[in-house]
């Protein structure tokens, strides 16, 4: 049964400021986006990078107006085109090749891509987490002028740092909207700390995206292996591509179709046939996650 006005108008009444304004003004409250990073923080998303606004901004707004009742599997379902196979093509191929420290991981970002589409879900975000790790380190060294890749660092204040020095870097230097990138990176660096990185027992996260958990192998087959916790690492991968931007000479946007893309594109289609004809069905089936 759906809710009637006055439940809405209660439950609207709760919200923060920002989000309510959020829904009837537009997009941007305040010269920033933090209803929108506050909406996709009650799934355990942020907001990611290199991903039109516009495309953004519904997904938004539907957490909100279903609150709870917008799970993970309707974030999954919601990402199915976010992720689609011409995107990862463009940006395997013409991204992060391109771009600083990010381009010394390529290889196992494009198997992990791979991985995906062939329906190799633990496969696919297994690969991509030590990227992250590792890139986060590099990339915070770098800024440091340090040569050592900070081992002895909290992985949760590497990110941190990371995010605060982009952030003062937009304002001071004006790069592009200083306010929508503040909000992007405490996106990201809330989510490093409350799931990605959270201990594996705490993960709030029915998707169970958390590090510790999948490489620690605390977390068997049926525990996750989907693909939003593709995305949301894949997602972590675009956010570190984006601080490596920063001060290289790379475009913030996705890639244009090539003639090159659109084949690996091709390719990926045919992968995702593959995996549907060809993988033999779970020896025990489970609900999507948020089920």
């Amino acid at each position: 049964m759906g809710s009637t006005g006055g439940e809405d108008n209660t439950r609207r009444a709760r919200e923060p400021d920002n989000v309510q304004r959020g829904r009837s003004e537009g997009v941007y409250v305040n010269g920033n986006l933090d209803w929108m990073y506050k909406a996709f923080a009650s799934v355990g998303w942020f907001i990611p990078p290199n991903v039109a606004i516009g495309v953004l901004q519904p997904i938004a707004k539907n957490i909100v107006e279903h609150g709870p009742a917008f799970g993970q599997a309707k974030l999954e379902f919601a990402l199915v085109e976010v992720y689609s196979v011409h995107r990862l093509a463009a940006m395997v191929l013409h991204r992060y090749p391109e771009v600083p420290i990010i381009k010394d991981y390529g290889e196992a970002i494009a198997e992990s891509v791979d991985a995906h589409f062939l329906g190799l879900r633990h496969v696919a975000v297994s690969g991509l987490l030590p990227v992250v790790e590792g890139a986060g380190r590099r990339l915070l060294a770098s800024r440091q002028n340090s040569h050592a890749p900070l081992r002895k660092m909290k992985i949760t204040k590497v990110f941190k740092c990371l995010a605060e020095g982009c952030i003062k870097e937009a304002w001071q230097r004006g790069i592009g909207h200083p306010g929508e990138i503040e909000s992007m990176m405490k996106a990201f660096s809330e989510f490093a700390g409350d799931f990605l990185y959270v201990d594996s027992g705490l993960c709030a996260g029915d998707d169970r995206t958390n590090r510790h958990g999948i490489l620690h192998g605390a977390y068997t087959d049926d525990k996750y292996g989907t693909p939003l916790n593709f995305y949301k690492t894949l997602g972590a991968v675009d956010f570190l591509a984006l601080v490596s931007s920063f001060r290289a000479k790379v475009s913030w946007f996705v890639p244009d179709s090539t003639s090159e893309s659109l084949a690996l594109a091709t390719r990926y289609g045919l992968l995702k046939n593959l995996a549907l004809a060809n993988l033999p069905s779970p020896p025990s089936s489970r609900a999507a996650p948020g089920e």
